[in-house]
């Protein structure tokens, strides 16, 4: 539980209860990425305490494999109307509004869950909710046949990207600027054609999954004229933009954030890409120094993820 700038604690709650319209689900799974260490390093519209993990899969009362679809909207505005809870004004997060995956177990309702095939493992199943992500921001983009394109971090979004990118046969080029060895081995994988640390060149789609002030720049010169700009990553609020260039280059900006219910089961088969040996699995006990350690810019392991039923030595 979150209780407060870069505090967490581990305690006993009362157990969720179930409804006509919910489950209770025991968590499997659940990944830790930029969601969660932002909201470490500074809680934002986080409710203090809060329980965070919006990325979760678990297993129902059925023992059916399920993965947690988290956002939800008023159900009845135009962007819930068009599947777009995202921009709904009560749009709600599991995991940021509510309580999330970094539990044992959760109520969720019904129509938030979507089954996960026996062939997809429960380490990959922790990559469905990024990979919907950047679904949402592959679809925005507008990527076409023979553009290049290039991706600014290697995380758990930019994997979803690169992959993306490489199904389609959409990009001939596809660059990725990463400082992580593991994380560029693992873009390579999915299809990269080149890793970087820097961009060197200019491309017709870039997208920043970062979100900090030398990427957002990176990105906006590194985007081609006429070019578009995606940005996904959340480090930074605010940066000094010299609009006359983006005017007179007509390159288009663009914010992406979550995803669809559809866009969300695309994800699911889409996750069947990844390796599983990309992702720790750690205890509650390991979660603190994780979170530190992603603070502290360490990014190197591919994908870290909570088993919350597993104590340490049993990981071990």
């Amino acid at each position: 539980m979150l209780v407060g700038k870069k505090k967490l604690t581990l305690c006993e709650i009362d157990a969720p209860v179930g409804c006509a319209s919910a489950e209770i689900i025991t968590v499997k799974a659940v990944g830790i990425g930029g969601s969660e260490y932002l909201g470490f390093n500074h809680p934002g519209i986080r409710p203090i305490p809060s329980i965070m993990g919006h990325g979760f899969t678990g297993i129902d009362a059925n023992q059916r494999r399920v993965g947690v679809y988290p956002l939800s909207g008023c159900g009845s505005c135009q962007f819930c109307s068009n599947d777009q809870a995202q921009l709904c004004e009560q749009w709600s997060l599991l995991g940021v509004q509510t309580d999330g995956g970094f539990a044992e177990k959760v109520s969720v309702s019904r129509d938030q869950l979507f089954d996960i095939p026996d062939d997809i493992s429960w380490e990959q199943s922790v990559f469905i909710e990024p990979f919907a992500n950047s679904i949402t921001a592959w679809e925005i983009s507008g990527a076409q046949s023979k553009h290049s394109m290039a991706v600014i971090g290697a995380g758990s979004l930019g994997l979803g990207l690169v992959a993306l990118a490489n199904q389609s046969a959409s990009c001939h080029r596809i660059h990725v600027s990463e400082p992580s060895l593991a994380r560029k081995a693992a873009a390579q994988s999915l299809g990269a054609t080149q890793t970087t640390i820097q961009l060197n060149k200019v491309y017709d789609v870039v997208f920043d999954t970062v979100g900090s002030t030398a990427t957002r720049n990176q990105a906006i010169q590194a985007t081609q004229k006429g070019g578009a700009c995606v940005f996904l990553g959340f480090e930074t609020a605010e940066l000094n933009v010299n609009v006359s260039e983006i005017i007179r280059y007509q390159k288009r900006i663009m914010g992406s954030f979550v995803f669809s219910k559809r866009q969300f089961l695309d994800a699911i088969g889409l996750s069947a890409v990844c390796d599983a040996a990309w992702v720790r699995n750690i205890s509650f006990c390991e979660v603190d120094q994780t979170l530190i350690q992603f603070c502290k810019a360490d990014f190197e392991q591919v994908k870290v993820a909570l088993w919350p039923s597993l104590a340490k030595h049993e990981l071990d």
